[in-house]
Formats: structure tokens, C-alpha cells, sequence
């Protein structure tokens, strides 16, 4: 569109991977998960040397407008699509962008989230329901950020921790959200957006994410029977994604057992591979190490960039790391 901002938010351009990765999956098409991978990609390779991200960027020019970093709005997803995508697909790369992410934003840890839970309902406690922006430092609200547009992140946050304690006091705390949001926001035919928090004045204004997320984080804080025997990924917007062994990744097909040579010993017979041998098949099967060959720096011949990938033995052509982290000989479409 003509007068379209070219500005996007961390969150905007990193959290596709469980949306787009799943609907490859469903359809067969892998032009989905590409992409959004390759947007991931992208994003992350613009990080500081400490591992941090910025908040906003230009997707024209690819640069930075909001330097600063965090692990609230407009970047928190980006984090948590990294661990759930893990999870979701088997991929390692994920695992390795989350943990190096992790170390940077310290987050993650059960007792430092309870301590953080507390403070923030405590805050709820305060003012009825939570405020957008709360100066914790300085026990005061934000002076222009009165606002409470039904957010789920202390719902989200209460279920999870009650999954991971079984602690009561979650419980408790959910009873307290679900009865000031009935007081405070229902009104005719829904909820609305509190415009300020020390006045309760309302907006005419419900978010998607309140029937979305809140209202279901606090539904399965006391009935998680639809969780049992399951395993399940919440998508930021908080639909669920079934976790399934066929998702996770697997080996491209050129490293499958019908792809496999026999090498013959003096004993017995031994699976091997013309990659594992430094053996050209083009000699006739004769055990000559391929003078081009140079092996993949991972035994398994997963990547995380074509640096760590090598030189086939067979046709000499040097490798590349594809969008699903494995060396090989990969066509660029």
C-alpha cells in the first residue's frame, strides 16, 4: 500500500515460524516454513554482540529504529517462539538461538518468574487490574500509560506457573483476575478496555487476544483435563498446536537407509556412507580418499551456517547449510 509504514516490531517479523512451520506441514508445502525461517534468520543475524535484538526495524532497509532491547511488547514472542518452535519441530537451531538469547535476557528460571509474578499482581492488587506501564523502581504509575487493554500475560503467566508448581496461591490469584475483570471491564454484549486505571472510565474496545488468550489461560487454570495425555504448543495468540513426532525434524532423504553403501571388512559387512568413508563412488567402489573432500564439522552434518558445512566427496561441489539445518548439496530456488 502506498502509505503502508515500513516499521515492524521484533514480535511482527520473528513469531511466524509456529503458524507458517505448521501449515507446511498440513499442506505438504514447504514455501511457508521457508519463508518465515528465513525471516527468523534474518532477524537474528542482526543482533548485537551481546546477543540482544532491538525492538523495531525498517523491513525495507533491514535496519534498526528502536535500538533499545527488552523481553516486553513488541519482542517477547520473537523469544518464545524460539523455545516453542523447538519443541514443536525438533529443530536444534532454535534450541541454539533460545539458550544464547536466554543467557543474554535471563529469563526462564521458576523462582526468578514467581518473584516477578508477585510483584505484578501485587500491582493488580493495587489498582484493580494491572496497568500498562508500572514504575516498579519507584512504586508509581506511569503517567501517560494508565491504561489496561485486557492483556493475558498475567493469566498466561499464572496458568504456566500453576502447571509448573501445582501451587494453590495460583489458583487464588486467578480467582481474584477473573472476578475484577467481571466487576471493572464486562459490560453489555462483552468486555472493554480500561482507558485509566484510577478512574476505571472505560473505552469501547475489546482486543481479539481477550477471548483469544485471557479468558482461555484462566478457563484451563482450573479445568486443565484438556491438557492431560496431551502435549500441546500455545501460539502467542494462544491457539493450541499439538506437538506430534512426525512435526520434528528429520534427516533429508540423501542420509536415509536406502541412500546407504556397503563397505566390505575382512569380518563383516558394515554400513557406511561415501561421506563417512572420504570415498569418491565414481572410482568403481575402489577405497580411495577423495582428494576434494573435506567433512562437515558435525558428525551428524547438521549447520547452523554454510561455514560448518564441507566439500562433497562426490562431486567436489562445496555444501550449504539448508532452511532446515543440515549440509548437502542443496538447489537454491
Amino acid at each position: 500500500m502506498v502509505d503502508e509504514t515500513t516499521e515492524t516490531s521484533t514480535s511482527g517479523c520473528g513469531s511466524l515460524i509456529l503458524e507458517m512451520g505448521a501449515l507446511s506441514q498440513l499442506t505438504g508445502d514447504p514455501t511457508y516454513e521457508y519463508v518465515a525461517i528465513r525471516a527468523l534468520r534474518k532477524l537474528w543475524s542482526m543482533r548485537s554482540s551481546l546477543n540482544l535484538l532491538g525492538t523495531t526495524l525498517d523491513v525495507v532497509t533491514g535496519d534498526w529504529i528502536e535500538y533499545s532491547a527488552g523481553i516486553g511488547a513488541g519482542v517477547d514472542s520473537f523469544y518464545e517462539y524460539l523455545f516453542k518452535a523447538h519443541i514443536l519441530f525438533g529443530k536444534e537451531e532454535f534450541w541454539r538461538m533460545f539458550h544464547s538469547a536466554y543467557l543474554a535476557v535471563l529469563v526462564g528460571d521458576i523462582a526468578a518468574a514467581n518473584s516477578s509474578h508477585r510483584e505484578f499482581f501485587h500491582v493488580w492488587e493495587k489498582f484493580g487490574v494491572l496497568p500498562e506501564r508500572y514504575l516498579l523502581d519507584h512504586q508509581m504509575l506511569h503517567p501517560t500509560e494508565k491504561y489496561y487493554p485486557l492483556r493475558p500475560e498475567l493469566a498466561e503467566s499464572t496458568f504456566y506457573l500453576y502447571q509448573a508448581t501445582k501451587d494453590s496461591w495460583y489458583l487464588k490469584v486467578g480467582e481474584s483476575i477473573v472476578n475484577s475483570l467481571n466487576l471493572y471491564t464486562k459490560v453489555e454484549g462483552g468486555f472493554a478496555s480500561v482507558r485509566d486505571v484510577t478512574t476505571m472510565q472505560l473505552e469501547d474496545h475489546q482486543h481479539s487476544f481477550f477471548l483469544a488468550e485471557t479468558c482461555k489461560y484462566l478457563y484451563l487454570l482450573f479445568d486443565d483435563s484438556f491438557l492431560v495425555d496431551r502435549n500441546y504448543i500455545f501460539t502467542t495468540e494462544g491457539h493450541p498446536l499439538p506437538v506430534l513426532r512426525d512435526w520434528h525434524d528429520r534427516l533429508p532423504e540423501s542420509y536415509i537407509s536406502t541412500n546407504w553403501s556397503f563397505a566390505q571388512s575382512e569380518k563383516q559387512g558394515r554400513r557406511s556412507s561415501a561421506m563417512s568413508l572420504q570415498v569418491c563412488p565414481a572410482n568403481d567402489n575402489q577405497q580411495v580418499e577423495s582428494a576434494c573432500h573435506i567433512t562437515d564439522a558435525r558428525a551428524d552434518h547438521r549447520c547452523f551456517t554454510d561455514e560448518e558445512c564441507g566439500v562433497d566427496s562426490t562431486t567436489c561441489r562445496r555444501r550449504s547449510c539448508s532452511m532446515a539445518g543440515y549440509c548437502g548439496l542443496w538447489l537454491l530456488v
